[in-house]
C-alpha cells in the first residue's frame, strides 16, 4: 500500500515538474542565442485582473519587458497562448518571413486551438488559412475589397457622428469616444462593405452591437488565451460563450442575408456581402466557411478602422498644431470644388498632410500589436543566423517594428507626420519603401497584405476631413491615460472634448 501511494505521489510530482518546465522553459530545440522573455510576462494582465489591480498598458509592459531584448537581437522566445513562440521585430526578419509564405505559412487558432471558443469563433476564414483554403476565399473576398468605393455612404454615417457628438457634448461635456467609433464602424461596415445595415448609428443597443460588448470580454478572457487547455473543460462559462458565438454568427449571417433579399448575387459582383452569399448558394462556400468568413469580415472590417480613428482622434487631441495644419489644407479643397462639405475621394486622396497623418497614427499604435499566427512547415534559418525547428510558432511586433530607429531615425517614438515626406509622391515612395523593407507591417505585408486596407483608409480620410471641418477637440481633463492592457492597441476608455 505504502510503496503504491509512494509511486502514485511520484508520478503526481513528476507530471508536475514537467508541466512547470515547459512552462518556465523553452523546448531544447529552440534557438539559444535569443532571449528568453519571463513567462510571466503574458499573464501579468490576467494577475492584476485576479487581484483587481489597475491594468497596466501594454506599452508600458513592453518597454519593460520586451523593449531593451528585442531591439539588442530582433527576436526573443516568448510563452503565448499556450505554447512557446519566436517573436520577431527586426524589419529584414519580417520582410524575410513575409516573402516566404511557405516557409512561414499561416496557422490560425482553428490549427492552433482546434478546441477553443476563439477557435469556434473565428475558424478558418481568409485570414487565418493557408493553400488551397486561402485562393479560395480570396478569390471570394479580393474583388469586394479591392475596388473603387463610393464614399457617399460614409459621408452619411460621418454626418450622423458629427450629431452624436454634439449630442454627447450637450448631454455631459465629454464624448466616450471608443463605443461610438465602434458604433460608426459597425455602420461603415454593414452598409458600404456587406450591403447590408446593421442600424448601428439609430440605435446604442442595436443587436449586433450589443453581441459584439458582450462577447469581446468571453471571447478574449486572459485566462483561456494564456492557458487554452482548459477550454477542453466542460465548464458552464465556456459552455455559455460557445452558444454566445454561436447565436452572433446565426444573428449576423441571417442579417446580411435580409439585406440581400432582393439582389441578384451573381451580377452585383462587387458587394462584400453579395459575393460571400453567393459563394455558399453556388456551393463554392460550406455552410461552415460562410459563416467563419463572415466572421472575418466582420471583425477586421469594422476593428481596423475604429481603432485607427481612436488612435487618430487621441494623437490629434495632443497635437492641435497638426489638427489645425490639416484644416488650413482641407480649406484648399474649397476653392477647387463645388461642394465645401463632401469633396471627391480623389480630392481627399490628394491630400500630403492627410495622408501622412494616418500613415503616421498607423505607425505608432498599429490596431493589431503583436500576432503570432504562422507556423514553420520546415527548418528554417531566420536572417541566415537564427534557427528555428520545423513546426514552430512565429509572429511579430508590429508596434515595435514600426518604430524601428534604423529605418525611421532616432525620433521613431515621435508623432511626426511630416518624416513620411512633403508631396504626395514622397509620401506614397516612403510608404513603399517602408513595407517592402519590412519597417511599416501595420498592414501587414507580402501575399497576405490587409487586402481591406484601402477601405480603411477611406474610411480615415472621409471621417477626419468631416470631423476636422466641424470641431477641434482635445483630451478630457479628467481622463486617466492609458493604452489598453492587452489585445488590440489604442488609447483605454478615452474620453475627449469636442467644440
Amino acid at each position: 500500500m505504502l510503496l503504491t501511494l509512494a509511486i502514485f505521489s511520484l508520478a503526481i510530482i513528476g507530471i508536475v515538474v514537467t508541466f512547470l518546465t515547459y512552462l518556465f522553459t523553452p523546448p531544447p530545440s529552440f534557438p539559444t542565442s535569443l532571449p528568453t522573455i519571463p513567462f510571466y510576462y503574458t499573464l501579468l494582465p490576467l494577475l492584476n485582473q485576479t487581484l483587481k489591480c489597475p491594468p497596466t498598458s501594454q506599452v508600458t509592459l513592453y518597454q519593460q519587458y520586451l523593449s531593451t531584448p528585442l531591439k539588442t537581437h530582433g527576436a526573443v522566445k516568448l510563452f503565448f497562448g499556450g505554447r512557446w513562440n519566436i517573436l520577431i521585430t527586426k524589419p529584414s526578419y519580417i520582410a524575410e518571413v513575409f516573402k516566404n509564405e511557405g516557409l512561414y505559412a499561416k496557422s490560425g487558432n482553428q490549427k492552433k486551438i482546434p478546441h477553443g471558443v476563439l477557435a469556434q469563433y473565428t475558424g478558418d476564414n481568409i485570414i487565418s488559412s493557408h493553400g488551397r483554403n486561402w485562393k479560395l476565399y480570396t478569390g471570394v473576398f479580393k474583388p469586394g475589397l479591392q475596388r473603387d468605393y463610393d464614399p457617399s455612404g460614409v459621408w452619411a454615417n460621418a454626418e450622423k457622428l458629427v450629431q452624436l457628438v454634439k449630442a454627447e457634448m450637450k448631454g455631459r461635456g465629454w464624448v466616450d469616444v471608443n463605443p461610438l467609433m465602434q458604433r460608426y464602424a459597425l455602420a461603415n461596415l454593414s452598409e458600404v462593405l456587406l450591403g447590408s445595415a446593421f442600424g448601428t448609428m439609430e440605435k446604442a443597443n442595436a443587436p449586433l452591437h450589443a453581441f459584439q460588448l458582450l462577447i469581446k470580454p468571453k471571447i478574449f478572457d486572459p485566462i483561456f488565451l494564456n492557458f487554452p487547455v482548459l477550454d477542453y473543460l466542460p465548464l458552464p462559462t465556456r459552455q455559455d460563450a460557445r452558444k454566445l458565438v454561436s447565436n452572433f454568427t446565426d444573428e449576423l449571417v441571417d442579417t446580411v442575408r435580409r439585406g440581400h433579399e432582393e439582389c441578384d448575387h451573381e451580377k452585383e459582383t462587387k458587394n462584400l456581402g453579395c459575393r460571400l452569399l453567393h459563394a455558399y448558394e453556388s456551393g463554392l462556400f460550406t455552410e461552415t466557411q460562410l459563416r467563419h468568413n463572415m466572421i472575418s469580415a466582420f471583425l477586421a472590417g469594422h476593428e481596423n478602422p475604429q481603432l485607427l480613428l481612436i488612435s487618430a482622434l487621441f494623437l490629434l487631441a495632443d497635437h492641435p498644431e497638426i489638427q489645425q495644419a490639416l484644416r488650413t489644407e482641407l480649406s484648399t479643397l474649397d476653392s477647387n470644388s463645388d461642394s465645401s462639405e463632401k469633396p471627391s475621394y480623389n480630392a481627399l486622396s490628394s491630400l500630403p498632410l492627410l495622408t501622412s497623418t494616418i500613415y503616421e497614427v498607423l505607425r505608432l499604435y498599429p490596431p493589431i500589436s503583436q500576432l503570432i499566427n504562422r507556423r514553420t512547415t520546415a527548418p528554417a534559418l531566420l536572417g541566415g543566423e537564427i534557427p528555428i525547428p520545423t513546426g514552430t510558432y512565429v509572429g511579430y511586433n508590429a508596434y515595435a517594428t514600426n518604430r524601428d530607429v534604423q529605418f525611421w531615425g532616432p525620433d521613431a517614438e515621435e508623432f511626426r507626420p511630416s518624416r513620411w515626406g512633403k508631396s504626395l509622391d514622397e509620401i506614397n515612395a516612403c510608404f513603399r519603401r517602408a513595407n517592402a523593407k519590412g519597417a511599416f507591417i501595420s498592414f501587414h505585408g507580402g501575399r497576405r497584405a490587409c487586402l481591406g486596407q484601402r477601405f480603411a483608409l477611406l474610411e480615415g480620410r472621409v471621417t477626419l476631413a468631416r470631423l476636422l471641418r466641424v470641431f477641434r477637440w482635445d483630451v478630457e481633463p479628467g481622463w486617466e491615460r492609458g493604452m489598453t492592457p492587452a489585445g488590440p492597441l489604442y488609447a483605454r476608455n478615452l474620453r475627449l472634448r469636442f467644440f
